[in-house]
């Protein structure tokens, strides 16, 4: 007889979260190596097109920031609902939040290219790099639409249990791109040398692979799209639930690119050569964060189906279990970063000062990881518990309050340092906050359900 029962309700809780996590993790290290391999062959160009593509790097995450946003909302009303074994639901919002993303992705390419100019202006880009960045983002926001509606179905499939696929499919793009940059940039095989645009165009077609693959998954293996018998107030009822937990979660998820997009034009002070050591280093650290940034994802989907279970002894075992393991592995960034900054850095460039400033920032920053996962862990709580407000509020105070004031202040004070400085505070301060606090609505959510 087959077990119906959720996947994540029951087994040990490190076990049941590191079936969600390994996967997430082997995915990531694709996405992420992907986005060396392009900084990697973009860099061969020349440091100004190194810069161009670094100052992209804010506007990819407020992108991202969009459609995960909307994943967490689709994410944490089907790990509830399948927690709590109602099927033809989870079909419904996953049909639903598809259609809302074929909408937010017309949306993202409408305002992207007509803002190109104010918005990288902003940012800091001169005469010289402007040029690169227009070659790139008149090309990479039409990868909007297509990024979107995979996003959201690998959301579904992780609510699922099912963290393997998504996985995959991001894998397999992350190959594609890095098949097609240097083809495209550089002209292999007879193709005109592209440049940036070229970089650009590897991306979005990758997206469309991804695309066509997720769709094709959805429908005809887990038949959780089925476009038949939607009236439009059902889609909007869906849309309203999606939001309710989306809008928070893209807020903060806002908050981090806008945040960076200031800290950017922060450092374009210090030079274009400072630019392109920010983006290169933050490519880096997220390489090496890769697994404490796939425990916080685990968590969601995990905290989901044992909440829509009614199981809160696996809640608070699964909590301890995390919080302990991003505490230690933290450690080991900060010793992996002593020993192989410099190294690593130098596998991308050789220009002494990208080196110097890059270097820097891989030092500082990784005393403040352990407790920016724990902020991560928290907020992907909250979120699947169907509390978004908290994590908003901590995600909004950790960058835009805290971060970039005192980045400000610091730089003054002690120079490009004080940046990173900044940020292993403002790290420290959130993860601080968001243990405190869900400590406090996983008692209230507790007593609740013992006195129901």
């Amino acid at each position: 007889m087959k077990d119906d029962t959720p996947k994540l309700t029951k087994g040990s809780p490190p076990k049941a979260i590191f079936s969600m996590m390994v996967p997430m993790v082997i995915g990531l290290i694709v996405i992420i190596g992907n986005g060396l391999v392009d900084a990697y062959f973009i860099g061969q160009l020349g440091y100004a097109q190194l810069a161009a593509v670094s100052y992209a790097f804010p506007v990819w995450f407020i992108l991202g920031g969009i459609v995960m946003g909307l994943g967490v909302g689709t994410a944490s009303l089907a790990s509830r609902a399948i927690g709590a074994g109602n099927k033809e639901v989870v079909r419904e919002i996953a049909t639903h939040a598809m259609i809302l993303s074929i909408v937010v992705g017309v949306f993202v390419i409408a305002v992207g290219l007509s803002t190109i100019d104010v918005v990288f202006g902003f940012l800091g880009a001169n005469a010289e790099t402007m040029p690169y960045v227009r070659e790139y983002m008149e090309i990479y926001y039409w990868g909007g639409i297509v990024m979107a509606v995979p996003m959201i179905g690998n959301s579904v499939m992780r609510a699922s249990g099912d963290a393997k696929t998504p996985s995959i499919l991001m894998a397999t793009m992350a190959i594609s791109n890095a098949v097609l940059d240097p083809i495209l940039i550089f002209g292999w095989f007879g193709l005109p040398a592209l440049g940036v645009k070229g970089a650009a165009l590897a991306s979005v077609l990758s997206n469309v692979l991804f695309l066509i693959a997720s769709v094709l998954i959805l429908v005809y293996r887990d038949n959780l799209i089925q476009f038949a018998n939607h009236s439009l107030n059902s889609v909007i009822e869906s849309w309203k639930k999606i939001l309710h937990v989306g809008l928070p979660a893209i807020a903060s998820n806002l908050i981090a690119p806008l945040s960076m997009a200031l800290v950017t034009a922060l450092i374009s002070s210090y030079g274009q050569e400072a630019v392109a050591a920010y983006g290169l280093a933050g490519r880096l650290e997220a390489l090496i964060v890769v697994i404490i940034m796939s425990l916080g994802g685990a968590m969601s989907p995990y905290v989901g189906q044992n909440f829509g279970a009614k199981r809160f002894d696996r809640l608070e075992d699964g909590f301890k279990f995390a919080a302990r393991f991003t505490l230690g592995y933290s450690i080991f960034c900060i010793i992996f970063m002593y020993l192989l900054a410099e190294p690593l850095i130098s596998l991308f460039t050789s220009d002494p000062e990208v080196i110097r400033i890059a270097k820097i920032q891989l030092l500082i920053c990784p005393w403040g990881y352990g407790f920016l996962s724990l902020a991560g862990i928290t907020n992907g709580s909250f979120n699947a518990l169907g509390k978004p407000m908290p994590a908003m509020i901590i995600s909004i105070s950790r960058t835009l309050i805290v971060y970039v004031p005192m980045a400000y202040l610091f730089s003054a004070l002690i120079g490009i340092q004080g940046v990173f400085v900044a940020q292993v505070a403002a790290n420290i301060l959130a993860g601080c906050v968001g243990v405190i606090w869900y400590k406090s609505i996983f008692k209230q959510l507790s007593n609740q359900a013992e006195f129901a």
